[in-house]
């Protein structure tokens, strides 16, 4: 396969693979609402690692 059929493929599979994704509404919603209940706890008791702090200068 040559590189410019390569290239001519790949919009067409990124496509096809984002349009067969199937959303389970009730769990997208339980999930919400559980990050939600986690972020309003107030509980802090770990923080973030530090490699997914991803703010300038935090390093």
């Amino acid at each position: 396969m040559t590189e410019r059929q390569n290239a001519d493929g790949f919009p067409a599979l990124l496509g096809a693979a984002l349009r067969d994704v199937v959303v389970d509404d009730e769990a997208e919603r339980r999930a919400v609402a559980a990050f939600r209940l986690a972020r309003d706890s107030g509980d802090r008791a770990t923080s973030p690692r530090r490699e997914d702090d991803w703010r300038p200068g935090s390093a």
